[in-house]
């Protein structure tokens, strides 16, 4: 029996363990002759450890061939072309949203801060006596006038909403929404955690909350800056971030002003930004076939 064979000198389990977990990230066609080259080379590389050829040997050497393992199966899932396409694409922003949701309540105990409003929400509406309502009162009106703002942001801008179809408008809701309330999150949680650690009565509390107030009501309208510039850049058909930007024009010309051309990816149009402080609205135009051909060469 081999040195490999006997379970006294088989790999180590750590080494192992994330050998498989790195083969789960490549496609199920390849996976298992990827997973069995690279268990055969840890075989082989342990193999050397138990006959002492290998002079430095730890639990860093064993990390180090792991990740090595972890970023060739990520390079098979993922090529670079479709890494930029999957940041470019409306799925990322939503899901890095949801994890900074997700780090914010792992932040906040589980948003104990907002759980603290819902329950005295329902003691208020249950009109248990005694109940302090004026938090509740004053995070009302602060959310109704952060909302305000960042309407008030969206109506300056000129995104045509209507004019790109129902799945334009409804990602443009949903990232807006979102980000909005990952605002109001902060903001609550925030505000929470700065009270339980500050002296209500205390100067210094009042003052500091009062700028995170201000900063969050700031932010409502920033937030909602950012998403409409963010959605002036995608594609009406596939949502994905446009590219290519090229600037043609004059900023001394009023004839030609200054205007910014970005080409969908997949072929599907091309978008005319004015740069001046003109009231002239974007400019979309779809390509034809030929050119979604021509992208698709350019792509292989």
């Amino acid at each position: 029996m081999s040195i490999t064979d006997s379970s006294e000198n088989r790999p180590p389990a750590l080494g192992r363990f994330l050998i498989g977990v790195a083969g789960a990230v490549v496609p199920s066609g390849e996976r298992s002759q990827w997973r069995a080259r690279w268990e055969s080379g840890f075989r082989d590389w342990w193999t050397l450890v138990q006959r002492g050829e290998l002079i430095f040997f730890g639990p860093a050497q064993i990390v180090q061939y792991c990740r090595d393992a972890f970023v060739e199966a990520f390079w098979h899932r993922f090529s670079k072309d479709g890494l930029r396409d999957l940041v470019r694409g409306p799925a990322f922003v939503l899901a890095v949203l949801g994890t900074l949701a997700g780090l914010v309540g792992l932040l906040s105990h589980g948003f104990a801060g907002t759980r603290a409003l819902v329950e005295l929400a329902r003691e208020l509406s249950a009109r248990v006596s005694g109940v302090p309502g004026d938090a509740l009162v004053g995070h009302g009106f602060s959310l109704f006038f952060g909302l305000a703002i960042g309407l008030g942001a969206a109506s300056l801008q000129r995104l045509p909403l209507l004019w790109h179809g129902w799945r334009y408008s409804v990602f443009f809701i949903a990232k807006t929404a979102s980000l909005v309330a990952l605002v109001a999150l902060v903001w609550t949680e925030a505000g929470a955690a700065l009270w339980a650690r500050t002296p209500v009565a205390g100067h210094p509390a009042a003052t500091l909350y009062f700028a995170l107030w201000v900063s969050s009501m700031a932010a409502f309208g920033l937030v909602t800056l950012w998403s409409c510039a963010d959605q002036r850049r995608r594609c009406p058909k596939c949502l994905r971030r446009l590219s290519l930007p090229v600037t043609v024009g004059s900023w001394a010309s009023v004839l030609e002003p200054a205007t910014t051309e970005l080409l969908c990816e997949a072929g599907h149009g091309s978008l005319s930004m004015t740069d001046t402080d003109s009231a002239e609205p974007d400019r979309w135009v779809v390509l034809g076939p030929s050119w979604k051909e021509l992208f698709q060469t350019a792509g292989r």
